[in-house]
């Protein structure tokens, strides 16, 4: 689903109304790719991202290697990180 935002990620107050709408109902979210992590890891709801880590800072945020493959849950995210 396009978001309405030419961010490399998704930042909600940059959205359509229409994504907006559909974030807040949403049972599950799954967002793809490091910038969509990067905007919405703080985001409320069950959100699942696929992504590549690609930076060093990310790396170290998921404890893991540059270049591996993720799917992180948002809910363990916040338990293991905050």
């Amino acid at each position: 689903m396009d978001n309405g935002s030419d961010a490399p990620g998704t930042i909600l107050t940059e959205c359509n109304q229409d994504l907006r709408d559909r974030f807040e109902t949403a049972d599950l979210i799954i967002a793809k790719g490091q910038g969509n992590f990067e905007t919405l890891s703080d985001a409320p709801g069950n959100i699942f991202f696929l992504f590549k880590v690609k930076c060093l800072v990310i790396a170290n945020l998921v404890n893991q290697p540059m270049g591996m493959q993720m799917l992180v849950d948002s809910k363990s995210l916040a338990t293991a990180i905050h």
